[in-house]
């Protein structure tokens, strides 16, 4: 047995359990934050943006989609923040985020001028290859919010769900 396994070290002691809180909660705050300001506009606005990347072939996908994705996103940021099921959270957090990679990068190849991201709604306006940057950066907090972002102070840990 070696001493990561060992039966007198603390749950919450595995090694990397700080970074994996660290990245847990970067990624929750910022999916709370950018589904906080889609939310809190109507869901035309949003739909507009998604128009622009020229993806969806039914406005009334776009719609459903710009109605959606801000209340998903905000549930997947409490529940990484909280540390309640952190894996799945942690899991569409990096999915979204690779939908969002593929979606930047599909409008540079067909060379659309994306007027708005669509990040975080009207309120932010990075740049695409900021959004990239920062996309790249949370899947990878994702990856290690699913590895180890249960382990410290969550809600799965405490109730013995905790992933060492």
């Amino acid at each position: 047995m070696d001493r990561q396994d060992s039966p007198d070290r603390p749950i919450g002691a595995a090694p990397g359990s700080w970074a994996g809180l660290l990245a847990r909660l970067v990624l929750g705050l910022v999916f709370v934050a950018s589904g906080t300001m889609k939310a809190s506009a109507p869901a035309e606005e949003f739909a507009l943006v998604i128009e622009y990347y020229r993806l969806v072939p039914s406005a009334d996908l776009i719609l459903i989609i710009a109605a959606f994705l801000p209340w998903f996103e905000l549930l997947t940021g409490y529940a990484l923040i909280l540390g309640f099921l952190v894996r799945p959270a942690a899991l569409a957090a990096g999915a979204m985020n690779l939908v969002f990679i593929l979606a930047i990068l599909s409008t540079k190849a067909r060379g659309l001028e994306l007027p708005n991201c669509g990040c975080f709604g009207w309120g932010l306006h990075p740049t695409p290859n900021q959004t990239l940057a920062l996309d790249f950066f949370l899947a990878a907090a994702a990856v290690q919010a699913f590895r180890k972002g249960a382990v410290r102070l969550s809600l799965d840990n405490w109730r013995g769900a905790g992933y060492n």
